[in-house]
């Protein structure tokens, strides 16, 4: 920082000292740094989360004592401090050990506007990721437990309901069976998302990525969603691109994705309207699925929150009282996983559409 620059720190009504204590006084780790990206000031939070004295940084570029890291991996990144900026890494710190952050670098400005410094605001969240990591272990054991029992009720409904041993029941009890059955296996479906939660979480959600044709996964589940679908006076309409080449896919895993946007649709596709819209085509480098629904579409204020864990929007939860806003969250994840991308657009009232991407495979 020139001498003007320091000055502009005195000018802007604290002195050295002053501004000193005043950022000292700061529980979080704060570090300021001059224009040139080398550390002018840095707290006593700052000095003991990265172990340093502050005559080893100071002066010092930031990228030089104190890097970044993207991942577990040591990959070094610069800091992207030339204009604000937030986010997720690791910091190497003395001993170059890492641990992981969360950042937020903010430009520091003179009375005329001018910047004169960064001030870079240090969050270890090592405590925040192991509190993550118990919360997924404790929904982990608990859904496996849930699990065993849901499983046993299923089988022993099924049992009744077919009558499989000769006991026959009449038409009020069979219809209470019916229901029952129903509402265990919503249980069963949010047992299943949860775990698939906690191994989103904890990182331990596996893929086995191998090249795969999308439109017959769009066709099956379209099927398999008939009777749903007839049931909510809907029908689906498959638009397929008459050659799609083959994408890198869990099969499993997408046809979960694609089973859940289709349910979603037709769940909440408005009376009155009787259609539900399957696209699929290509868009170099991948191919792009969508599904447009007649329903009830999403307030604007929910549509940056709608791919949020446990989230659903006030009318979704009005249309329908049952939902765990679970499913979206788990699409984004997958497609994520696979190198794709999800979104939506919608408006209120008139209908929503979901959109993925994913991949073409190299041997498509």
């Amino acid at each position: 920082m020139s001498t003007v620059d320091h000055d502009c720190l005195i000018d802007c009504k604290l002195e050295e000292a002053s501004f000193e204590v005043l950022i000292d006084s700061i529980d979080e780790a704060v570090i300021i740094l001059q224009n040139d990206h080398t550390i002018y000031h840095a707290n006593q939070a700052a000095l003991k989360l990265t172990g340093y004295h502050i005559n080893a940084i100071k002066q010092k570029n930031i990228d030089a004592v104190l890097p970044l890291q993207a991942n577990d991996e040591g990959v070094k990144i610069p800091w992207p401090i030339r204009h604000p900026s937030n986010g997720n890494a690791r910091l190497v710190i003395k001993n170059n050990t890492s641990l992981p952050i969360s950042y937020t670098a903010s430009i520091i400005q003179n009375t005329s506007g001018a910047a004169i410094g960064i001030m870079v605001l240090i969050r270890d969240i090592r405590p925040a990721k192991e509190l993550t990591r118990l919360k997924s272990e404790f929904v982990s054991v608990v859904s496996h437990q849930l699990r065993t029992p849901a499983s046993a009720v299923k089988w022993y409904l099924e049992t009744l309901i077919e009558n499989r041993h000769g006991n026959p029941i009449n038409h009020w009890q069979e219809e209470r069976l019916k229901q029952t059955y129903q509402s265990n296996e919503r249980m069963i479906h949010l047992i299943n998302d949860l775990l698939n939660v906690s191994r989103i979480d904890s990182g331990r959600f596996n893929l086995k990525i191998v090249p795969a044709a999308l439109k017959p996964m769009i066709i099956d589940v379209s099927n398999e969603l008939v009777h749903f679908a007839h049931a909510h006076n809907v029908s689906i309409i498959n638009r397929l691109a008459d050659s799609l080449p083959l994408v890198q896919a869990d099969i499993d895993k997408v046809r979960e994705v694609i089973m859940n946007l289709l349910t979603n649709a037709i769940k909440y596709t408005s009376p009155g309207h009787h259609e539900v819209l399957v696209t699929a085509e290509v868009k170099d480098p991948h191919v792009v699925f969508a599904v447009h629904d007649q329903g009830i579409g999403v307030p604007d204020k929910d549509l940056e929150h709608m791919f949020q864990k446990f989230y659903r929007a006030d009318n979704a939860v009005e249309s329908q009282t049952e939902g765990s806003g679970l499913g979206l969250y788990i699409a984004r994840e997958i497609i994520r996983l696979h190198g794709g991308d999800i979104w939506l657009e919608s408006k209120l009232s008139q209908g929503t559409t979901v959109f993925f991407s994913l991949p073409i495979s190299s041997k498509a």
